[in-house]
């Protein structure tokens, strides 16, 4: 299978943010889409930059190769599931150096890519990356932020509730130690409302490795299941054990971090973003997370509905069925042309689409 056709279509969303749609044909007719979406101010990559990249370089790629063809529609006889990953990586060895730095970028050429592959092998991309899925279900956690009024933030946590999630991840947005002294305040007041939550938090990288251990002690009697990226991504592996244990965020970024942080004491979890890491590099470190015993949570970057659609699948293509994770819709997706997310349902779960490849049709079609 080659692509032959590849085209590239500009959302502009809110403020100086664009997404890009890149749309891959193959030699059967079959299209599969992909999404570059890189946030402003957190993406190591530019939207100019992936355009140009993805303007470029579908026609550079390599065949995808597989080792046979289902007998059928809908069945896998005759292509090992696994091998589709490794097919992906062969079509893309040829433009993977021209993609360093552009993680957006290699995101929608390899979501694009197993989109194909998946309508050809009569596989979802959960199948393909990982083989046949082990778990049907996956549930999302909810989303507050300390820096809304704490009246705010527990009408929102009500809202949550209502719909059924069980786990709500809050970000800790005030800074020093007064603002610290209210976030804990605002977390008490949570606690007490929703004793049986799952609790976690994101420090988003602001404390310093000698100021962690004592916050997060003073967290501990709050029961939070792990701190988010407490330290700055290079100093994560220097943390240790702590009181509460911690999660891996943006450090996954990091060269060599992971490897580090596999080892590490106190790790309690990688958090998967695809859009930061890439869909193969992400699915691959969450699999070697879960098989040293570290819990993975996949999540989105507020980007649309192609890179939300196939974080679900990174989710469902897991050995093991990870945390609540971070793919509920999110209020971005309205500036974006209407689009069935086919893997949200309602009640906070993600779940398989039952279609091959992604799911997602096209509203350019």
């Amino acid at each position: 299978m080659r692509v032959v056709a590849a085209s590239l279509e500009q959302v502009d969303l809110e403020g100086a943010r664009r997404g890009l749609v890149l749309s891959l044909t193959d030699d059967e007719g079959r299209v599969g889409l992909g999404e570059a979406t890189p946030l402003p101010g957190f993406s190591p990559d530019a939207v100019d930059d992936d355009r140009r990249a993805l303007a470029e370089l579908p026609g550079a790629l390599g065949p995808i190769d597989l080792p046979g063809a289902p007998a059928s529609p809908g069945t896998t006889t005759g292509a090992a599931p696994r091998a589709t990953a490794f097919a992906i990586l062969r079509a893309l060895a040829p433009v993977s150096s021209r993609l360093r730095g552009l993680p957006a970028a290699r995101f929608a050429l390899e979501t694009a890519l197993l989109d194909l592959l998946g309508q050809r092998v009569g596989m979802p991309v959960s199948a393909c990356l990982g083989g046949h899925r082990r778990h049907d279900e996956v549930r999302v956690n909810g989303l507050l932020t300390t820096s809304v009024a704490l009246p705010e933030m527990l009408e929102r946590a009500r809202a949550l509730a209502a719909r059924g999630v069980r786990a709500i991840k809050v970000k800790l947005r005030s800074r020093g130690e007064e603002g610290f002294a209210r976030d804990l305040e605002a977390l008490r007041a949570l606690r007490r409302e929703h004793e049986a939550v799952e609790l976690r938090l994101d420090a988003n990288a602001a404390w310093s490795l000698e100021e962690a251990p004592r916050r997060l002690g003073l967290l501990a009697p709050l029961g939070p299941r792990f701190v988010e990226q407490p330290v700055a991504p290079e100093l994560l592996h220097h943390l240790g054990a702590c009181d509460v244990p911690w999660a891996a965020d943006e450090s996954l970024a990091v060269e060599g971090m992971p490897e580090r942080l596999l080892e590490a004491e106190g790790c309690a979890a990688f958090i998967l973003k695809p859009a930061m890491l890439g869909l193969l590099r992400a699915h691959e470190l969450g699999r070697r997370a879960q098989a040293r015993g570290i819990d993975a949570v996949v999540t989105h970057l507020f980007d649309g509905p192609i890179a939300l659609a196939a974080a679900c699948e990174l989710a469902l293509g897991l050995p093991r069925p990870p945390l609540a994770c971070g793919l509920d819709a999110h209020a971005g997706l309205e500036a974006w042309p209407a689009v069935r997310i086919p893997q949200l349902r309602e009640g906070g779960l993600v779940a398989s689409s039952g279609q091959p490849g992604l799911g997602v049709r096209p509203w350019m079609a």
